[in-house]
């Protein structure tokens, strides 16, 4: 102990108060915060978390901004994080991700192995634009067919993601929110006012950036979302239902592929792959994860046809009406009062229009159904069901005042991810 305490105060008063509070510091070694962990100093957590992170190599390795070949004056956010991870394009010093990038970026735990972004010319980007279809050709392959062929910046990679978050009544308040001039229609600046304050944190960086061009160089530069939606000349505008074709495509689409990795070349699911796939973002620890596989295998007869892909379909409406979900049983949850599986599949219907089918309503009892007494518990139901609907990316939201961050709030919390 004595010992322990002794090396504590050979640090500065700035890197104690770093110890204590269970941050992690650089150049302290594995062996001196074991011996500080095993003291009691510090809150066992902060002191599980520094020696986990020594263990991992992280105490010595450089820093994610650094790792990414980015500068920033601030932490990256999970998101920016995710955006930097699969982004295989730059150009004229910005990053970009590709159609395919954006896929990767929500099926995959990590890229597809490459040496270094590409890095584009002029002539490159002109080459690769050109091949961007017009919106009345578009479909719910647009992110497949493009494949490499185009470009995403950071704050569209944020708007997409919101896309596929959010329910149509969310999605028809953020359009009726940036129509600013009230004619039922978007242009380029406002989708790209959108798309902007979607993106209201992203990074501050110099060098290679994803975020760091004025206004008017941002209006300069095509993208392969601003070509589909507004036309080579950018003067084309999207009704609501036109957009909202859009918004759909991009859920489909998504969860067509989804549906196809976890059937392994069937044409349904098993129920442990469906498990899998309903806990593929979730933060629950690995023996709890092991757990509910087990559970679901136990209850499930080896020649069950699994779900298909109408199911999936069903049940991925659903997951984008979480928020809608969760106000119509809050009843329920704030008294932590169990549900049958009747109770449930009323409740969806209440939210989607459309009951679950009874299979997949019996799966999810299967995997959250701890005690085997034919009911679950909304709260957990739900914490599970969020990190899977938002991929593991949520982050805060700001509350400051005025009329100006009253807006930001409103899109922070139609964007929250």
């Amino acid at each position: 102990m004595r010992r322990a305490f002794s090396r504590l105060w050979s640090f500065s008063p700035k890197q104690r108060h770093q110890i204590l509070t269970g941050r992690i510091v650089e150049r302290y070694s594995t062996r001196s915060v074991a011996v500080l962990a095993a003291a009691g100093i510090g809150t066992s957590l902060g002191a599980y978390e520094l020696i986990r992170s020594a263990k991992a190599g992280i105490l010595d390795g450089p820093d994610d901004a650094t790792r990414h070949n980015v500068q920033t004056d601030h932490k990256l956010t999970k998101r920016e994080l995710r955006f930097l991870q699969f982004a295989s394009v730059e150009f004229d010093d910005v990053i970009y991700m590709s159609p395919m990038d954006f896929i990767d970026s929500l099926t995959l735990d990590a890229p597809r192995e490459r040496v270094y972004r590409r890095v584009l010319k002029e002539k490159d980007v002109t080459r690769i634009l050109k091949k961007t279809p017009p919106f009345r050709s578009g479909s719910k392959h647009f992110f497949r067919t493009m494949d490499q062929n185009g470009l995403i910046s950071y704050s569209e990679y944020i708007f997409l993601l919101t896309l596929l978050t959010k329910s149509k009544a969310a999605f028809r308040i953020a359009f009726l929110m940036f129509d600013e001039d009230d004619n039922g229609n978007i242009d380029r600046d406002e989708f790209m006012l959108i798309a902007r304050m979607f993106a209201s944190k992203a990074a501050t960086l110099s060098g290679t950036r994803l975020v760091h061009k004025s206004e008017e160089e941002v209006r300069k530069q095509d993208t392969t979302l601003l070509l589909h939606l507004f036309g080579l000349r950018g003067n084309a505008t999207l009704s609501f239902d036109e957009f909202q074709q859009f918004y759909e495509n991009l859920q489909e689409e998504l969860m067509e592929i989804e549906f196809y990795e976890f059937a392994r070349g069937k044409s349904t699911i098993s129920p442990v792959d469906f498990a899998r796939l309903i806990l593929r973002y979730s933060i629950v620890n690995l023996d709890d994860y092991h757990k509910y596989l087990q559970r679901v295998q136990e209850k499930s007869a080896d020649d069950e046809q699994g779900i298909t892909l109408h199911q999936w379909a069903t049940f991925s409406r659903f997951l984008n009406n979480l928020a809608e979900f969760q106000s119509a049983v809050r009843l329920y949850i704030n008294s932590n009062v169990p549900v049958s599986e009747p109770e449930f599949a009323r409740a969806v219907g209440c939210t989607i229009g459309k009951e679950l089918d009874p299979v997949v309503v019996s799966m999810i009892f299967r995997i959250f159904d701890e005690n085997n007494d034919g009911t679950l518990s909304y709260p957990e139901f739900l914490a599970v069901m969020s990190d899977r609907l938002h991929r593991g990316l949520r982050g805060r939201l700001e509350k400051p005042w005025g009329w100006k961050p009253f807006k930001n709030c409103i899109i922070n919390e139609v964007s929250r991810a």
